[in-house]
């Protein structure tokens, strides 16, 4: 979303839910007679060409890009020019729903087959997005497969396709073969066994011809269609030239060049064809964020007008190169921008009606005032000096501090209002006393008092502000969320066997509602709960796709939300949360999304002060070794009758494109005469441009008086020795010089 409109929508959220008008049924999705809002607002996008970690690129036959976006849970198609075009499936596990996309193909036929990590399955959809049909599952057999579902920054989901006419080649990642179908899953055969390749990823096809990303063997390998193994390029793991780190996509052009993305070198990697046996032709690429720079890049494609379309995955975008990395345009907008989320887990408010929301994949909390808008940002972001590496939940104490939950760290992170700033933590990871592991809720009450859904411990552990244990109620089964009235007298938990309960003080049972189900009071797989001003408890009830509302004691009151990307609709919320004005937010998860809603009844509250919120200082992003500055080859195509022609014609190639000078120096060769000092020319420089994987033609020209003067000097001798350097600059890396002396004659 451009700036501009976030600020046209966060208006028309802001003016809805001011209006307080009464939305009709058929837009009040999964509640009773009464809706229980008058207004819904979203912030952030769940698609719409956001990017979140697009990891897959494919050019169809008419020229449309399909981006797999692992964390979007949809592939995105884009026009020729990068312009947004549709979604292909929503998030989920059944045929036609994706999880994790690990690759893509377009079949002969035109169809977009996708390699689901998180189903371990391929899917198979028409020109428009229809699901054809379906096949896989887990396995080992021929027809299964282990993909990996992946898991956010530092751990890509797997698989790889390649479509030739009917023909469609997997690359089968946990299994580590390659296999051959069908494009509808028939006729499949196991065509390179386990043994030869070692996580492979991505894979091209052209002709006889199939090449595969040899990821952990730093290589790729190139097989006949037939899985003979034929040829391997990469001279091991390194950043030198022909070298390669952990290789991920790879693709044909239609001259036959093999395009690399060289993922933890942050480059592209260009070969020479088959005929001369896929030589080290080019690079492009270095680390960062700036037009032309790459972070992690993991999907190559080529369309049929040469150019390359690169996944830049750590900086959520795609550029588009021509063959020597010249950088053409670039297209797709950040799942990490602010007002953006990456799978959103927890929200909470605190007694001014701030709320901040754990932003679990990008490592950070958001906050964000009263009409939706951020506010700041607290935690350093992935990848980085990470702070938070996965914020599940988080919880205001009265002075307005928020304290968040990291569920890898087994810790709360507090971090202070006025500074946006790390205060301190409290707990660590393990099962000990005042120890946390895999922990989703926590909830603070008026005395100070933290409770904290402790679920791979099964218990409820208890701290105080200041960090000291405070005990634990234990025996709970996989507690989920967690709320606790302002007096501390209840303390409500969600769990695993899809049921609420409360707990005194002494930890006594209270109450317990909900249990298996659909209907209203029932649950499935309920995550995050919250108190409401009046008492009433709110639950995200993340199974079923909604949002319910029981009172103190269990009374089914209302539900809202079902299965959808529509206003009101969600997929697997897991937050939820009500403010002193009558706002009720919600993490809608899977679709990355955060909803809020201007409740139809709120309780009657007003909302208090609290001080500003600070700002840290950006966080410090990591830097790499710059790379090799430009590898130069020169070659002097004739270095004789420079009296009469006066130039030596010199080709200079550069494997990335550089700005080179060529200088050249004539020397009598042989012993001058007595007293006399060797006669000397000195060409002019002569600067040009190369491009990255090609070379050019220079020709340093003596003057006419250069020339006559060494002839005159030499006595009609000529006998020369010419010194030819060229000294070669790229964006990155040292400049490189390299110098030749060779025998040269009049």
């Amino acid at each position: 979303m451009t700036r501009a409109s976030l600020i046209t929508f966060l208006a028309a959220v802001t003016a809805a839910l001011a209006l307080g008008a009464t939305p009709a049924a058929a837009d009040c999705p999964g509640a009773g007679e009464n809706c229980p809002y008058t207004s819904a607002g979203s912030i952030g996008q769940r698609g719409s060409g956001v990017l979140r970690f697009p990891q897959a690129v494919a050019v169809g036959p008419d020229g449309s890009i399909y981006v797999g976006d692992q964390s979007s849970h949809v592939v995105q198609v884009f026009g020729a020019d990068g312009g947004f075009r549709r979604e292909v499936g929503t998030a989920g596990t059944r045929p036609g729903q994706l999880s994790a996309v690990g690759a893509l193909a377009v079949g002969g036929d035109g169809s977009l087959l996708i390699a689901d990590g998180g189903s371990n399955r391929i899917d198979r959809f028409d020109g428009s997005g229809s699901l054809l049909g379906t096949f896989g599952g887990p396995g080992t057999a021929v027809g299964q497969f282990r993909f990996g579902a992946g898991g956010g920054n530092d751990a890509a989901a797997g698989g790889g396709l390649a479509a030739s006419g009917d023909t469609v080649y997997v690359v089968d990642t946990g299994n580590d073969r390659v296999l051959r179908f069908a494009l509808d899953g028939g006729r499949g055969t196991q065509i390179v066994a386990p043994g030869t390749l070692a996580n492979p990823r991505g894979i091209a096809v052209r002709g006889t011809r199939l090449v595969v990303a040899d990821d952990q063997n730093h290589r790729a390998v190139v097989f006949d269609t037939g899985g003979r193994l034929l040829k391997t390029v990469g001279s091991g793991r390194g950043a030198g030239p022909g070298q390669l780190n952990f290789p991920y996509g790879v693709s044909f052009d239609r001259q036959g060049r093999l395009f690399v993305a060289d993922d933890l070198n942050h480059r592209v990697v260009r070969s020479s064809s088959a005929a001369t046996g896929y030589a080290y032709k080019a690079r492009w690429g270095s680390y960062g964020a700036k037009p032309g720079q790459l972070a992690y890049p993991r999907g190559v494609a080529t369309d049929a007008n040469g150019l390359v379309y690169v996944a830049n995955t750590g900086n959520d975008r795609i550029d588009v190169f021509d063959r020597s990395g010249t950088l053409q345009r670039s297209f797709g907008s950040s799942g990490r921008a602010p007002g953006q989320f990456n799978a959103p887990l927890g929200v909470a408010t605190d007694s001014a009606g701030m709320r901040a929301v754990t932003d679990s994949v990008n490592g950070r909390l958001e906050l964000l005032n009263p009409d939706g808008s951020v506010a700041t940002v607290w935690g350093s972001p992935n990848p980085g000096p990470t702070l938070l590496p996965n914020p599940v939940a988080v919880a205001f104490d009265g002075a307005g501090n928020a304290y968040v939950l990291d569920g890898r760290r087994g810790r709360i992170a507090v971090f202070d209002r006025a500074s946006g700033s790390l205060a301190r933590t409290i707990s660590n990871l393990g099962s000990g006393p005042g120890q946390l592991t895999s922990p989703t809720a926590l909830a603070i009450d008026a005395g100070g008092t933290i409770a904290v859904a402790d679920s791979g411990n099964d218990r409820i552990a208890r701290f105080s502000t200041d960090g000291s244990y405070l005990g634990a109620t234990t025996g709970l089964e996989s507690p989920r969320g967690i709320a606790v009235t302002p007096d501390g007298a209840r303390t409500y938990v969600s769990d695993g066997r899809n049921r609420i309960t409360a707990y005194g003080p002494d930890g006594s049972e209270l109450a317990q509602f909900g249990g298996s189900g659909v209907k209203l009071g029932k649950l499935n797989a309920p995550r995050q709960i919250t108190l409401d001003p009046a008492g009433n408890l709110w639950v995200a009830d993340t199974g079923n796709n909604r949002v319910q509302q029981f009172g103190p004691d269990g009374e089914r009151l209302q539900t809202m939300g079902v299965r959808g990307i529509g206003e009101g609709e969600f997929i697997h919320p897991t937050g939820v949360s009500v403010s002193c004005n009558g706002t009720l937010t919600v993490t809608d998860t899977d679709n990355n999304r955060v909803s809020q809603f201007a409740l139809a009844s709120p309780a009657s509250t007003t909302c208090g002060s609290l001080g500003a919120l600070g700002t840290p200082p950006a966080p410090k992003v990591p830097t790499l070794p710059a790379p090799l500055g430009p590898q130069l080859t020169v070659r002097v195509l004739r270095a004789t009758k420079l009296y009469t022609a006066r130039n030596l014609p010199v080709r200079v190639g550069c494997d990335t494109t550089c700005q080179a000078t060529v200088t050249v120096t004539i020397v009598q060769r042989g012993k001058p005469a007595k007293g006399k000092k060797p006669a000397t020319a000195v060409i002019a420089p002569v600067k040009l441009t190369v491009p990255g994987g090609q070379s050019a033609l220079v020709r340093p020209t003596l003057t006419r008086t250069a020339a006559a003067a060494l002839r005159k000097a030499l006595k009609g001798r000529n006998g020369l020795t010419a010194t030819v350097s060229v000294t070669a600059t790229a964006p990155v890396g040292a400049p490189t010089t390299v110098t030749n002396r060779l025998d040269a004659s009049g």
